[in-house]
């Protein structure tokens, strides 16, 4: 093979591996297809008062997160970047975290996390822990009642 060539197919290989490991968290973020929530339980929440019925109005994000979860934290910090970088602000954000054990101040995960909300409040740990089936955080883009896009990032 011509030196020429070879350096055109190395080049090649080293972009296509350049851009693999640049798109790896994009993909593993929206195209993480072992996201699970309880819908069911979910409605249920809505139905009995714990969750307010204005998530299921138009499109919102509504974030699962826990106070003290180190992926929580990354991943309200990449949900605010994300936001910003494609401006889409004007969708509101309810930010719901299971009601902790211990009182903690909910304005130091927002100081630290960068994340902007429209809506915060606390819910039963049962109910909290039923909705996003033990895995969170856990990221819901409803639209009208349905979810449309549900997404986690783990690092």
């Amino acid at each position: 093979m011509p030196i020429k060539k070879r350096k055109f197919v190395s080049r090649v290989i080293l972009l296509g591996i350049l851009f693999i490991l640049l798109a790896t968290p994009f993909v593993l973020a929206f195209c993480n297809f072992d996201v699970k929530v309880d819908k069911a339980a979910l409605d249920s929440a809505v139905a009995e008062g714990k969750l307010p019925a204005n998530i299921y109005e138009g499109t919102r994000v509504v974030c699962f997160y826990s106070l003290v979860c180190p992926h929580c934290h990354k991943n309200a910090q990449w949900l605010e970047r994300t936001r910003r970088l494609l401006h889409f602000k004007i969708v509101p954000v309810t930010v719901v975290f299971g009601e902790p054990s211990e009182p903690r101040v909910p304005q130091d995960f927002f100081n630290e996390t960068g994340l902007e909300y429209n809506e915060m409040l606390y819910l039963e740990v049962p109910v909290f822990l039923e909705i996003v089936e033990y895995s969170w955080p856990l990221v819901l883009v409803l639209r009208d009642g349905k979810i449309i896009h549900k997404f986690t990032q783990r690092y």
